[in-house]
């Protein structure tokens, strides 16, 4: 869901699935149609294991007028309507798109409507779905560690939802990003808190048809917004989503925050960050 290699550094689809549209509400064991999802603290970045899920894209039956009112969503599009006026026609990158949904949720949303949408993935199966289904869409299958297929200030904002904290190294994703963009970048669904230090959680979904355990970051928000700042961003807008869920042992519950980055700086900012744990310390006990 970021470059190539899903496996390696992103979610697996089924976990975008259940983030977007299946959870309202977060806690150390969800249950929500049949699937569960755990959370325990990680010495370090462990390889995902996918098991034997496969993702139910399915989900594209759904109308998208059904997904406007979750909060997930209803976080995003409240974000995206500060950047412009109703009408105007920007262009907006999906980064990350999985099976596509946000191009009919964002053509649904009336201040959205007139946005021009282009998706991007690691998964062939996903691109080759949007090809079939978004007849006319632009989506394009990308590789792991490599630039985004695009010019620098192509897009004049960037989608990165559910996303940044399954990448082994988020700063160098930015930098990409911040390349990208001539004018903002959304970040949203990062699992952040306040009092602790960055560390690595490993997420385990579990339903019927097996288990997937996948490492993601869970932020420090003041080292997280240090990040913004360094890689060329402002914040212009910040929030704190409905999403919360807790881990075993840690007195302190992990909140989704949101962020919308204006960007600062010309692309060609500085050397890529290339620390593979650039906000990792080594856990500690709670």
């Amino acid at each position: 869901m970021t470059f190539k290699g899903t496996a390696e550094y992103l979610l697996p689809p089924i976990v975008v699935d259940a983030a977007r549209w299946l959870l309202t509400g977060q806690h150390t064991m969800h249950e929500t149609n049949n699937i569960s999802i755990h959370y325990e603290m990680a010495h370090g970045w462990t390889t995902p294991q996918l098991g034997t899920v496969d993702f139910d894209f399915d989900v594209m039956k759904r109308p998208a007028s059904s997904e406007l009112d979750l909060p997930i969503v209803r976080d995003n599009l409240e974000a995206l309507a500060r950047i412009r006026p109703p009408g105007a026609k920007l262009k907006l990158l999906d980064f990350g798109s999985g099976n596509g949904h946000y191009k009919l949720i964002l053509s649904a949303n009336s201040h959205t409507s007139e946005w021009q949408y282009v998706g991007v993935d690691t998964m062939p199966e996903a691109i080759e779905f949007c090809h079939h289904n978004y007849p006319g869409t632009l989506f394009k299958l990308v590789e792991d560690a490599r630039p985004l297929p695009f010019d620098d200030d192509e897009f004049d904002v960037v989608l990165a939802s559910g996303v940044i904290q399954y990448i082994q190294d988020p700063a160098t994703v930015l930098v990409e990003l911040q390349r990208v963009t001539r004018e903002y970048v959304l970040v949203s669904r990062l699992p952040s808190w306040k009092y602790r230090e960055s560390a690595v959680v490993v997420q385990s979904i579990r339903g019927a048809e097996g288990e997937i355990l996948t490492p993601l970051h869970v932020f420090n928000r003041k080292l997280l917004e240090d990040i913004f700042q360094t890689v060329g961003f402002v914040v212009a807008f910040r929030d704190f989503g409905s999403e919360y869920f807790s881990i075993a042992g840690v007195p302190e519950s992990v909140t989704h925050s949101l962020y919308l980055l204006k960007k600062t700086s010309p692309h060609g900012w500085g050397p890529i960050l290339t620390t593979p744990h650039w906000c990792i310390v080594p856990n500690r006990a709670p």
